[in-house]
C-alpha cells in the first residue's frame, strides 16, 4: 500500500465525513510548546478533540456498561475503511496527527499484541511512510476489550531518538524484528494484566529494515492525573504528550513530565561523562544556540544546542596527528591550570558520548555487528574508568639509571574522566556521528556491559592484535583478568605457540598464521578504518628500516638519553600475543631497558612504533624490524571483529571470544 494509496483514502474519507474532516482541519491550529525532560526534548500538544481518550474511563465495569465503539456495527454511518487481512484500516475521528489511522481487528477481541506481532510488523511493511504503534491495556488504550492498533506518517513520530526512561530498541529485517519483538514482550514481567504492560511501535525504513521500540510501563495514570490530565499511550511515551484543557496545557513542564515518567515507566540514571577535548592558551569556541553561563561552564538550554571548538588535535604523537574544527553536545567547561593553560571539558551523557566514539574509532560503515560489539565495549571500558577513578592512582613509572618502565591509563587525567583522543577512546563529538547505523547500535544496546566476577570489565581494545591476544599485566598494571587472557584469533581457536619464548616468537611474527584479522580485506578494513588510517597497508604483517644514524636519533630525542650509537636491541620479555614489554636498548655510550610497550613504542619512533611484537634484526644498514599487529593486542582486535561480522557472527559471539570469562549484562 502506497503512502499516495493512503492519502486518497484519507482524502476520500474527510470529504464525506464532515465531522472528522473539522477535527483534521483543527489540527493546523494546535498549540504546541518544546520542554526538557533532564538533557532530553519532549513535545507537548493542546488538543482539546483527544478528551474523549484522555478522559475515558478503562475500568471493566464501565467497559461492559458501554457499546464497543471499534466494532463495525456501532461505527459512525459515515465511517468508511479499507481492508486489509482480517482487519479494517479506518480514519481515526479524533486525530493527534494529519493521517491518524486506527487499524482493528474485525472480531471483537481483547487488546493483546502476543500473538499477532506478525501482523503488527507486516502492517508496518504495508502501511510505507507510517509509524505503526500499539497501546496495551492498561497502558493507553481506551478499548482495551477490543485489539487495534494505530499509525501516524513517520515523520510525526520518530523512534531513532534518545528517551528519557527505559525502553527496547532494535532493527533488522522482517523476520528479525518479529523475532526480537515477540522475545522482548515475552521477557517483561505480568502485572494483574493478560499481557505485560508497555507501548510498542514499529517503522519500516524503506531500505529493507525496520526499527522497533518497546516501552515498559508500570502504570496506567500518574498521580497528577486528577489535576493535570495525562493519560499517557505511545504517542506520549515516543515523544508528545496531548494535554486536552488550556490549564493542563500551561501546567506541563519539565519537571512535571520527569514525574509523570518515573511514575509510569522505568526510568534508569544515565550515567554522565566528562570528556577533556583539548588545551591551549586559549580556547577557540563558538556557541549555537542559547546556553547559560554557571561559572566556567556553559550549559545549553536544549538538545538541538551545539558548540564548536577549533584546532582540535587528534592522533596526539601518532603518525596520523592531525588538527580539525569539532562540534559537540552537551556543556562546555573551559577550566585555567595552574600553567595557564586552559582545558575544554565536555560534559555529555554516556549514551551520546558512545555515538560519537564508535563512529570516531572506526568508519561508520562497519558491520551491524561490529558497531554493537563496539558500542558494548566502548560503554564497560568509559563506565569502568568512572568506577576506577574512586580507587587510589596506580604508580605508572619507574625510572632509574638502568631501566625505564612506563605505561598510560586513566589516572594520568585530572580534571575530567577521560580525555577525547586515542589515550582513551577516539571523541569527535557530533563531528563523526555520521550515519544512523552508529546510533542505532548505541540505542539497540543501551546499557549494556560486559560483566565478570561480579564486576563490570575493563574492555580493552585495538586495531589489530596480529594473530594473537596480549594479557593485561603485560601492558598496564600488574594486575591479571580473567577475561583478558591470551589465545588464539580463530574460532574453532586451535593451539598458540607459547610466544613468552623468543625463538617461538620470531617464528610467529616472521611467518603470517590463519586469524580472523589475518583475512581482512580492502573492503573489509574501510569498514573499520577511517581514511587517515588506511596509510598503512598491511596491519597484520609490516616492517620499518632503520639506518643506525636514523634510529639512534629517534631514541635520544624520544627517550633523553643518549646512547650513542646503538649497537642492538634485546628483547628481554615478551608476553602471550610476542609483544615486547621489557626491552633492552645497547648503545656505545649506554645501556638502558624501557618498558612497557606503548613506551616501547614510543621510543622506537617518531609517532609511534606500530606495535611492540616486533623481531629485531641487524642489517648491514643499520635495523629492520618485523612486526605484528598495530596496538597493544589486549581485548578486542577491531579488524579481527571486522572479519568477524563479515563471516555472520553476531555481536554477542564476537563479544564472548575476545573477552573469555565475561557475560553481558544490561545495567540500566
Amino acid at each position: 500500500m502506497k503512502r499516495s494509496d493512503i492519502d486518497l483514502f484519507i482524502s476520500r474519507q474527510l470529504d464525506s465525513w464532515r465531522e472528522a474532516a473539522i477535527r483534521h482541519e483543527a489540527l493546523c491550529s494546535v498549540k504546541t510548546k518544546s520542554v526538557c525532560v533532564g538533557d532530553t526534548e519532549w513535545k507537548v500538544m493542546f488538543n482539546p478533540a483527544r478528551s474523549v481518550s484522555t478522559n475515558a474511563k478503562v475500568d471493566e465495569e464501565s467497559i461492559k456498561a458501554r457499546r464497543c465503539f471499534l466494532c463495525a456495527e456501532n461505527r459512525p454511518e459515515m465511517q468508511s475503511s479499507v481492508r486489509w487481512r482480517d482487519y479494517d484500516i479506518l480514519v481515526n475521528p479524533f486525530p493527534v496527527f494529519p493521517g491518524h489511522l486506527t487499524i482493528v481487528l474485525r472480531a471483537h477481541e481483547r487488546q493483546l499484541l502476543s500473538g499477532r506481532v506478525d501482523d503488527f510488523v507486516d502492517l508496518a511493511a504495508e502501511l510505507a511512510g507510517y509509524t505503526v504503534f500499539y497501546n496495551g491495556a492498561g497502558c493507553g488504550a481506551s478499548a482495551p476489550d477490543h485489539c487495534h492498533f494505530q499509525a501516524v506518517p513517520e515523520e510525526y513520530l520518530p523512534l531513532n531518538r534518545e528517551y528519557p526512561f527505559r525502553r527496547i530498541y532494535f532493527t533488522g529485517d522482517l523476520d528479525m524484528v518479529k523475532k526480537q519483538m515477540g522475545q522482548a514482550i515475552a521477557s517483561l514481567p505480568l502485572a494483574g494484566y493478560e499481557e505485560p504492560q508497555f507501548n510498542a511501535a514499529v517503522h519500516h525504513r524503506g531500505d529493507g529494515t525496520y526499527e522497533a521500540v518497546i516501552v515498559p510501563r508500570v502504570a496506567h495514570r500518574p498521580s497528577c492525573y486528577d489535576k493535570v490530565k495525562i493519560s499517557p499511550g505511545a504517542i506520549d511515551m515516543l515523544g508528545t504528550v496531548i494535554t486536552t484543557s488550556a490549564a493542563d496545557y500551561d501546567a506541563v513542564n519539565g519537571e512535571l513530565l520527569a514525574s509523570v515518567f518515573s511514575e509510569v515507566a522505568v526510568v534508569d540514571e544515565t550515567p554522565v561523562l566528562r570528556v577533556g577535548i583539548m588545551s591551549a592558551k586559549e580556547v577557540n569556541y563558538s556557541l549555537h544556540g542559547e546556553y547559560i553561563r554557571e561559572g566556567d561552564t556553559f550549559f545549553p538550554s536544549s538538545p538541538d544546542c551545539w558548540f564548536e571548538l577549533d584546532d582540535v588535535t587528534i592522533g596526539v604523537d601518532f603518525h596520523w596527528e592531525r588538527k580539525e574544527c569539532q562540534r559537540f553536545h552537551g556543556a562546555l567547561q573551559l577550566m585555567k591550570g595552574d600553567d595557564g593553560m586552559e582545558t575544554a571539558v565536555n560534559i555529555i551523557s554516556v549514551e551520546e558520548y558512545l555515538m560519537s566514539v564508535i563512529s570516531s574509532e572506526m568508519s561508520a560503515e562497519a558491520s551491524p555487528a561490529l558497531l554493537r560489539a563496539h558500542a558494548v565495549i566502548s560503554r564497560s571500558w568509559v563506565l569502568a574508568q568512572l568506577g576506577a577513578k574512586k580507587l587510589p592512582s596506580s604508580n605508572t613509572c619507574t625510572v632509574s639509571d638502568a631501566e625505564t618502565v612506563k605505561w598510560y591509563d586513566h589516572d594520568d587525567h585530572a580534571g575530567f574522566d577521560v580525555c577525547a583522543d586515542d589515550h582513551c577512546q577516539r571523541y569527535q563529538g557530533i563531528t563523526r556521528v555520521t550515519r544512523s547505523e552508529a546510533r542505532d547500535a548505541v540505542m539497540e544496546t543501551r546499557g549494556e556491559v560486559m560483566i565478570a566476577g561480579g564486576r563490570l570489565c575493563d574492555t580493552r581494545f585495538s586495531k589489530c592484535c596480529g594473530g594473537a591476544f596480549e594479557e593485561f599485566e603485560n601492558c598496564w598494571e600488574p594486575v591479571r583478568h580473567s577475561y583478558l587472557v591470551g589465545a588464539r584469533d580463530l574460532l574453532p581457536a586451535g593451539s598458540l605457540p607459547d610466544l613468552r619464548i623468543e625463538a617461538a616468537a620470531c617464528d610467529w611474527i616472521m611467518s603470517r598464521p590463519d586469524a580472523f584479522c589475518s583475512r581482512a580485506t580492502p573492503g573489509i578494513l574501510r569498514q573499520v578504518l577511517n581514511d587517515y588510517d588506511r596509510a598503512t597497508t598491511d596491519f597484520y604483517r609490516w616492517k620499518v628500516d632503520y639506518s643506525v644514524e636514523e634510529l639512534s636519533a629517534i631514541v635520544r630525542e624520544r627517550s633523553g638519553i643518549d646512547f650513542g650509537d646503538i649497537v642492538e636491541l634485546r628483547p628481554l620479555a615478551r608476553g602471550t600475543s610476542g609483544r615486547i614489554y621489557r626491552l633492552e636498548i645497547v648503545g656505545t655510550k649506554h645501556t638502558h631497558i624501557v618498558g612497557k610497550e606503548l613506551e616501547i613504542r614510543r621510543w622506537l619512533s617518531r609517532s609511534h612504533l606500530y606495535s611492540s611484537a616486533f623481531v629485531p634484526v641487524r642489517t648491514d644498514a643499520g635495523f629492520t624490524l618485523y612486526g605484528a599487529g598495530w596496538g597493544h593486542g589486549v581485548g578486542l582486535c577491531q579488524i579481527g571483529a571486522a572479519v568477524m561480522g563479515a563471516e555472520g557472527y553476531d555481536y554477542r559471539e564476537i563479544l564472548l571470544h575476545y573477552f573469555k570469562d565475561a557475560e553481558i549484562k544490561k545495567l540500566y
